[in-house]
């Protein structure tokens, strides 16, 4: 058996997502240790009990085991491969379930705490520095940010549910993620 401590430890996540696919269960644990605590931090902040996350996590590693074969190295990282199928995972479940997450408050310490290391778009950013960047934009569009990235709606839910126009909705985001690129970056 090769533990936690041995050779697949120190493997990428692309080369054990092709060990995944050859049915290696022991490359599927390594990639639980290293997503379930991103992938339950996404389902608290979508309003998820605890009991709910945790099994929400199985099932995403369930899709994971399943769906290994369908990773292109090409196209995407095997990290956003994998947080891509745990988000849609999330989404497709609050939404079944009907439950609604509650809104963050920007005053809360942990209001805009990201998993993992860093955020597919801006590279391997820490989080702190996300976080500041996010306290710099305008309520109205940490708003906008919040409703269609933590809390996974589609332009339009998310646009009813603030009583917005979409075209508004869509022009803020852009703003809201123009300026997140320009802090982040003179950071």
């Amino acid at each position: 058996m090769r533990g936690k401590d041995g050779w697949l430890e120190s493997l990428g996540d692309e080369a054990l997502l092709a060990l995944v696919v050859r049915g290696e269960e022991e490359a599927l644990g390594v990639l639980y240790r290293r997503y379930a605590p991103a992938i339950l931090a996404l389902g608290r902040r979508m309003g998820l009990a605890p009991s709910e996350r945790e099994d929400c996590v199985q099932e995403v590693f369930v899709r994971v085991w399943k769906g290994a074969g369908s990773y292109c190295p090409k196209k995407t990282a095997a990290r956003s491969w994998l947080l891509a199928v745990a988000h849609h995972y999330l989404v497709d479940h609050v939404r079944s379930r009907a439950v609604r997450p509650q809104p963050l408050e920007p005053d809360e310490p942990e209001a805009f705490d990201l998993p993992g290391p860093g955020l597919d778009e801006f590279g391997s950013l820490d989080r702190l520095r996300i976080q500041r960047a996010l306290c710099t934009l305008s309520p109205e569009e940490r708003q906008v940010i919040e409703v269609l990235y933590y809390q996974g709606y589609p332009h339009g839910e998310a646009a009813q549910r603030l009583g917005l126009p979409l075209g508004t909705l869509k022009s803020r985001a852009r703003r809201a993620l123009e300026r997140l690129k320009e802090v982040l970056v003179e950071d």
